[in-house]
């Protein structure tokens, strides 16, 4: 969401004429809502609001969870109830794409209106959830529009995707349904080099038609905020924090460490997660925090020492790179990453100067660099290094990857 939310901003700043269709926040169930967000909208950008229909409500009153899961499970336990597998295998094999192509029809409907009455000839859909990309297959067959597919994520390829228990029926289908829109777009955004290799792989050709536009920072979020440290070293990690992440090596680290640190986590996690942290020595102090508004957040972003990236320890991992990544690279702090050393968010990482990543069992390379960072006081990032990821220069990168 808030890649679009940002882009959407400096494409209105740079003339072009934007429309948003989106759902009405007191129709849809999301796991979180920030209203604060509301106000990076630019004014010039006409937003239409819809109806919807989804079955969220259905699974929490079916599993007795107070919020609708949030992505990677990383609300959950390692080792689900019963009634969480039987949702799971329901969400995966029944509502497919996903639980949120009852917003389809409304979106559709809304589309329609704007492009009759504004002679829209360019819409861009963005996923997860995949199935707002059918909404853009429909319009561009409808009405010959020209038509963007932006994928945050991988669809069927996602790390967690076999957690929803998908049956071979189900696989067969649902990459039918990706191969369609890999085909069928006339252009393709993806946030990383590894997955634009991947979609061409699956069929989005000609392969010159797929552009790599990473997920970046807005400057202005960061502009104003005090950089003051604490007096103890800080490390924080945002964001979801779940089974896949294996984080004892890190402990065992830390462990290791002979200076007192606090470790901070904001987000959500798992009680395996939480469970491994709680294994940490008395010289470091544990905070869990949960979501906070985006503003907080950047702010504790900028009052770090260090910030802890962490990447799934599964295969696809090397083409992860995640929008918290680049909230790192604007709060100005270096980064400990670990995870695929070869990887793509590696790269941006080492082009940027702005850290080092390591496997999740180097437990003397985090040591060694943890050291280092402690005796040098984590200087911050230069500013010109990471510049390639402001949202104001991705948003000319959209209009190539639109208009080329």
């Amino acid at each position: 969401m808030q890649r679009w939310l940002k882009l959407s901003k400096y494409l209105a700043r740079q003339g072009v004429e934007v429309f948003v269709v989106t759902v009405d926040p007191e129709k849809a169930t999301y796991p979180l809502r920030d209203e604060g967000l509301l106000e990076d909208v630019d004014p010039r950008i006409t937003v239409v609001r819809t109806s919807t229909s989804e079955l969220f409500r259905a699974y929490k009153k079916a599993t007795g969870k107070k919020s609708v899961p949030f992505s990677g499970f990383s609300g959950e336990d390692a080792r689900p109830m019963l009634k969480e597998h039987v949702a799971r295998f329901v969400r995966g094999n029944i509502l497919v794409p996903d639980a949120r192509k009852g917003w389809n029809r409304f979106a559709f409907e809304a589309a329609s209106e704007l492009i009759k009455n504004h002679d829209v000839r360019h819409w861009i859909t963005t996923s997860p959830p995949h199935s707002t990309q059918l909404i853009g297959k429909r319009l561009q067959e409808a009405f010959g529009i020209h038509w963007t597919a932006d994928f945050r994520d991988p669809w069927t390829d996602i790390y967690y995707y076999r957690k929803f228990y998908p049956t071979a029926l189900t696989r067969w289908y649902e990459r039918r349904l990706e191969r369609s829109v890999f085909s069928g777009c006339d252009a393709l955004i993806s946030v990383s080099p590894s997955w634009s290799k991947l979609y061409v792989s699956k069929g989005a050709t000609p392969a010159d038609k797929v552009m790599t536009i990473t997920n970046g920072f807005d400057a202005e979020d960061f502009a104003e905020l005090d950089p003051t440290r604490p007096e103890k070293f800080t490390i924080t990690y945002a964001g979801t924090l779940a089974a896949q992440y294996p984080v004892a090596h890190f402990v065992a680290a830390l462990n290791r460490l002979e200076f007192p640190l606090h470790l901070r986590v904001i987000g959500s996690w798992d009680a395996r997660s939480k469970a491994d942290l709680e294994q940490c020595g008395s010289h470091v102090t544990l905070e869990f925090v949960t979501y906070v508004p985006k503003k907080e957040l950047n702010a504790s972003l900028v009052r770090s020492h260090l910030m802890l990236f962490l990447l799934p320890g599964v295969a696809s991992a090397t083409g992860h790179v995640p929008g918290k990544l680049f909230d790192y690279l604007g709060g100005g702090n270096p980064i400990l990453g670990l995870g695929p050393v070869a990887g793509d968010a590696a790269a941006i990482i080492k082009n940027a100067e702005a850290g080092k990543v390591f496997a999740y069992e180097d437990q003397q390379g985090m040591i060694d660099f943890l050291q280092a960072m402690y005796k040098e006081q984590a200087p911050r990032l230069d500013p010109e290094k990471v510049a390639l990821y402001e949202r104001q220069e991705q948003a000319q990168q959209v209009l190539k990857a639109i208009f080329k």
